[in-house]
């Protein structure tokens, strides 16, 4: 039997910094100086070895640097995938975003004897109201949920400088939400999360740039963050991307600094379906090997 893909390409832990690393084990046993200290931030490392010695575990995360697993906490990437389509949807589709019970109708309080709706569970909008300033989706028999409890894609056309035929992505950040098409025909569509109010996420018309296959991502922008292997990554304007992301399972809701955040799944997804091809680690975009536009909105 073939073995299932693995989720993400590394084992990744968080650091509860601040945390010292070593060139070896014996150093950090011995009381040697650092190769580096992680300050206080949202830090996440990847893991390549474990070693016992003198009676404690280390764990590799870099050639010749160790740190001790008292530092370190493993997370556990999102599951969550959106959906490849063989025929097109015709009407709005979603996924519930906050899990909810539904209505019997719109403006109600919720049914209690109504099913839950999970968070992720996919849905189909057969009807839209509003009622006062809310709008209310119903998305089965005799059940209405809010606008706010999901995240909706709704089939379009391209936009405006997008010419017919080609692949396009459509990143609508007022439903965090992503859609992926080849000429008009949808192919694909997810959650995602963008950048928080304080650091947003650009819009307008782009085009990717550059395809890398896991790379690093750290910064100080309200607050020290460092990102260890952040794979399929797909930069599409300075340093604002498309990518996946294992640090989270938040997808519907805002939380980058700026980029835009896919489950592992999704972004393996996109970056083996998006444009400039090839096989490299890097790839960057030419004439004669040009990138998939990219179409961020609200």
């Amino acid at each position: 039997m073939k073995q299932a893909e693995p989720l993400v390409p590394y084992t990744y832990a968080y650091v509860k910094a601040p945390a010292p690393t070593y060139r070896s084990p014996e150093e950090a046993l011995n009381g040697g100086a650092p190769r580096r200290v992680f300050p206080a931030g949202y830090v996440w490392v990847s893991v390549h070895g474990r070693v016992e010695a003198g009676g404690k575990v280390f764990y590799q995360i870099n050639p010749d640097e160790y740190i001790d697993a008292a530092y370190l906490a493993f997370g556990a990437p999102s599951t969550f995938q959106g959906v490849v389509f063989s025929e097109p949807p015709s009407r709005p589709f979603g996924w519930i975003v906050q899990a909810t019970r539904p209505s019997t109708a719109p403006g109600r309080a919720p049914d209690p004897q109504a099913p839950l709706l999970a968070r992720y569970t996919r849905i189909t909008v057969e009807e839209t109201r509003e009622i006062g300033d809310q709008v209310w989706y119903r998305v089965g028999p005799d059940q209405w949920v809010k606008a706010q409890a999901v995240g909706l894609v709704f089939p379009t056309r391209r936009p405006e400088g997008i010419p017919s035929g080609v692949k396009w992505i459509e990143v609508n950040l007022s439903e965090q939400t992503l859609a992926a098409y080849e000429g008009d025909r949808l192919v694909f569509a997810t959650l995602i999360s963008s950048g928080r109010p304080r650091t947003p996420t650009v819009t307008g018309l782009y085009r990717i740039q550059v395809k890398v296959r896991a790379t690093r991502m750290d910064g100080n922008i309200f607050g020290y963050y460092y990102l260890e292997d952040v794979p399929w990554t797909m930069f599409f304007y300075q340093g604002y991307a498309l990518h996946g992301t294992y640090w989270h399972d938040r997808f519907g809701f805002p939380q980058s600094r700026g980029c835009v955040n896919l489950s592992p799944r999704d972004a393996r997804w996109l970056y083996e379906w998006a444009e400039p091809y090839g096989d490299r680690p890097l790839v960057r975009a030419t004439p004669d090997n040009p990138g998939t536009y990219v179409w961020v909105h609200r």
